[in-house]
């Protein structure tokens, strides 16, 4: 069996190059023999090195020469590894996380750095290092996100507002899924299933839409693979819910991949009328058309498409929902590398959000709904898109969205909101 530890600093090595954390890991925990304790720990320690990335580097740093991100990329991944596992995992001995480390650089190309592991790893033993994190005043190394990110949010919100959203993205992200109502008994299918296992089930204000605890991997249960639910965030489902979709009708959406929003129209619209899903990659669009064979869901007609460019072939809709790429920072408790995205990757973002818009709005018919979202929690990306929409289209007008009768835009943020950091925005034209 491969050795735990190794695969670990593979998928970190990997990641310093840029990626999807949760693609990553899991193309490497494919081409391992690692039994399931081990992919637990590597999958732990993996996601707990980004999300504490800046911290654990800060801790470091007070006891190397020179910054850790100066040092050899595998001697790095070691030290942060290891750090990782001082700072945040009791249940491992630190004679044994130094040991360890040791091993890994002794057999590596970078041999001659085992001095420096072993003595930075044993000073980090000796020290009470968390403290070092606790009690400094920069937001930055506290919550591990860089300064500019974290400056931008404390603008735009209260600063408690944000200390609590990137203190709850330490923590495990929450999992929903929605039951799929064309099979009948599926609820009772699901929950004998999942509470069999342990697992325990929430409902939420959604009909047939729970919050799931106690159980990993639910993509490889029984009843997942025979379509009876699908998994789906709370803030997603939310914007569906403004959409208000009903049967018979004809619904586009936009950017679909991977499917979770087309799906979960197509069931508001109980498999009657067309829902148009599309997205510029061919390979995500597979994702849509396998994801509504496994719910049964044959409404769902997916395409390749570029959501920037109109095209008079799709016709008209009752209804439209553009669910934009963006930055992601509502989504940084699933995917920690976006907290270290820089300023002009997210700010090139702005013109194409625009573009979409715009595009989306022409497929609407008079009288019809037009949604725009995002995983993000930047001003720039929401409000202030919506709004130059707004006084370049006049024949478009803000509504109120799903039970929210005092607000035609709603920005979800955890922990006060249930699901991911999001933004949706419910227009119609008149």
């Amino acid at each position: 069996m491969q050795n735990e530890r190794k695969v670990l600093i593979s998928a970190l090595l990997k990641a310093e190059k840029n990626g999807y954390s949760n693609i990553i890991l899991d193309s490497v925990l494919n081409q391992t023999d690692l039994n399931s304790v081990g992919k637990a720990f590597v999958t732990s320690a993996f996601y707990g090195v980004l999300e504490r990335k800046i911290s654990i580097d800060y801790v470091l740093n007070k006891f190397l020469k020179k910054p850790v991100s100066k040092t050899p990329p595998y001697t790095s991944a070691v030290l942060r590894s290891g750090a990782y596992q001082i700072l945040f995992m009791d249940k491992i001995p630190n004679s044994a996380v130094v040991n360890e480390a040791v091993k890994l650089i002794k057999k590596s190309k970078e041999r001659g750095n085992v001095g420096l592991v072993n003595a930075v790893l044993r000073n980090l033993c000796n020290e009470n290092s968390i403290e070092l994190i606790k009690n400094c005043g920069d937001p930055s190394v506290k919550y591990s996100v860089e300064a500019w990110i974290y400056n931008r949010l404390a603008a735009q919100y209260s600063k408690e507002k944000v200390n609590s959203f990137f203190e709850n993205s330490l923590l495990p992200p929450p999992v929903f899924i929605r039951i799929n109502p064309l099979v009948q008994n599926t609820e009772e299918l699901v929950f004998n299933e999942l509470e069999g296992l342990g697992a325990t089930l929430t409902k939420t204000e959604f009909d047939q839409f729970f919050m799931v605890d106690g159980i990993k991997n639910i993509e490889k249960l029984k009843s997942y693979k025979s379509g009876l639910f699908f998994v789906q965030d709370f803030s997603s489902r939310f914007a569906v819910a403004c959409l208000g979709a009903k049967p018979n009708e004809r619904i586009l959406d936009c950017c679909a991949a991977p499917g979770g929003k087309s799906f979960s129209i197509a069931m508001d619209m109980q498999n009657s009328g067309e829902v148009v899903a599309l997205d510029i990659h061919s390979h995500r669009v597979d994702l849509i058309k396998k994801g509504a064979r496994r719910l049964g869901l044959n409404i769902i007609n997916s395409a390749v498409n570029d959501a920037t460019e109109y095209n008079p072939d799709l016709g008209s809709f009752d209804r439209v929902i553009c669910d934009v790429p963006c930055s992601g920072m509502g989504v940084v408790r699933r995917k920690p590398e976006i907290k270290y995205k820089k300023e002009q990757e997210c700010n090139a973002l702005l013109d194409v959000q625009s573009e979409i818009l715009q595009t989306a709005s022409r497929y609407v018919k008079s009288g019809g709904r037009l949604i725009y979202s995002t995983c993000t929690l930047f001003n720039e990306e929401n409000d202030n898109i919506v709004n130059s929409f707004l006084i370049k289209n006049k024949e478009f007008k803000l509504v109120s969205a799903y039970n929210k009768a005092d607000a035609a835009t709603v920005t979800l943020m955890p922990p006060s909101d249930l699901g991911d950091g999001f933004f949706v925005s419910v227009m119609e034209r008149v």
